[in-house]
């Protein structure tokens, strides 16, 4: 596996934002035939293996990529990031075990035709502890009377959070990433730099489930009250959980010209360029959703100033990183 690196964020009224994430995927790859790359991505990655498999297979020029892997592994991810950082007196929200099987059981019931199973345990989950009532009613309802009302480990963090007063930690004008050209966007990754600190138009912009979710009515409840800060982050994340259900049952294959692969991971929107010549990788390119949010002027170097301790911390684990972070003060 190669390492993917660590990003420092220097705390104060300035933030600033370190990476030392190099890709090193590019040199690695060259060379090797498509079959050869494909094999390797779960070995590369430790998180959204499936994703970036998803993304390499469109890039590579295999012609489709299966969203159910995908949405079992965004499943995963999103109940994860809850249960490691929602946290009431140290005590988890729920049980960890059943998370973890979604994404085999989800290989184990493609091939048997049966993936709408694993559809339904994950909607039974979602209710039994995260929600308490359907994942249809939730996005139904007015979101704070939700929090005020459901009676799940979940909803008593979020009253929580009201209670510390950190409902409108890291408020930032939003700038959410539009869908870019392809054509453009395949020809700015070619440049290595880019990658590492992506711009589009000369700005900065956020991925990820808030800027997918802005507009759904349980989070823009949240932001007309509080501000597009901590609990809108959280709430937009709960909102796309929601969803996961019934887009499994409905997903189809996703199809995308040879060269690029264009992914919504839980983290955000996932790039893969590639570039073959007489059957063997020329140039492979990543561009990850951290590369975005975590960009030195994009929307964690914005939401974090002023910010210190938990509530820095909180506010980094809500845009949540792929890689490790480390909080100095500057």
């Amino acid at each position: 596996m190669i390492a993917e690196g660590k990003i420092t964020v220097y705390l104060g009224t300035e933030v600033r934002i370190e990476s030392n994430r190099v890709s090193m995927v590019s040199q690695f790859l060259k060379g090797r035939s498509a079959n050869e790359a494909l094999a390797l991505f779960p070995m590369i990655y430790a998180l959204c293996a499936h994703a970036h498999c998803a993304a390499a297979r469109l890039a590579l020029g295999f012609g489709k990529a299966d969203l159910r892997m995908v949405l079992a592994e965004n499943a995963r991810e999103h109940l994860l990031r809850i249960l490691m950082g929602w946290r009431l007196e140290k005590q988890p929200l729920f049980p960890a075990a059943p998370i973890m099987a979604f994404v085999p059981e989800m290989a184990k019931e493609i091939e048997q035709g049966r993936e709408n199973i694993v559809a339904s345990d994950l909607e039974d989950f979602l209710k039994t502890h995260v929600f308490g009532c359907s994942t249809a009613d939730f996005l139904e309802m007015d979101s704070l009377k939700w929090m005020n009302d459901a009676e799940t480990g979940v909803a008593f963090f979020l009253r929580d959070l009201l209670g510390k007063g950190w409902q409108s930690l890291g408020n930032v004008q939003p700038s959410l990433l539009p869908n870019l050209p392809l054509t453009n966007i395949a020809e700015q990754m070619q440049v290595p730099a880019y990658c590492d600190q992506p711009t589009w138009e000369n700005k900065c912009y956020e991925t990820g489930p808030f800027a997918r979710q802005f507009m759904h009515q349980c989070v823009t409840k949240i932001v007309e009250t509080y501000g597009a800060g901590l609990l809108a982050r959280l709430m937009a994340r709960l909102v796309e959980l929601a969803q996961i259900p019934q887009q499994m049952c409905t997903a189809k294959p996703l199809e995308m010209l040879a060269g690029l692969g264009v992914i919504e991971t839980a983290r955000g929107r996932l790039f893969h360029y590639a570039e073959q010549q007489d059957g063997v990788i020329k140039d492979y390119r990543i561009l990850a959703p951290t590369e975005w949010n975590f960009h030195p002027s994009g929307v964690a170097a914005q939401a974090l100033a002023g910010l210190a301790g938990e509530e820095a911390r909180a506010m980094v684990s809500a845009i949540d990183p792929c890689v490790d972070f480390e909080l100095k003060a500057a």
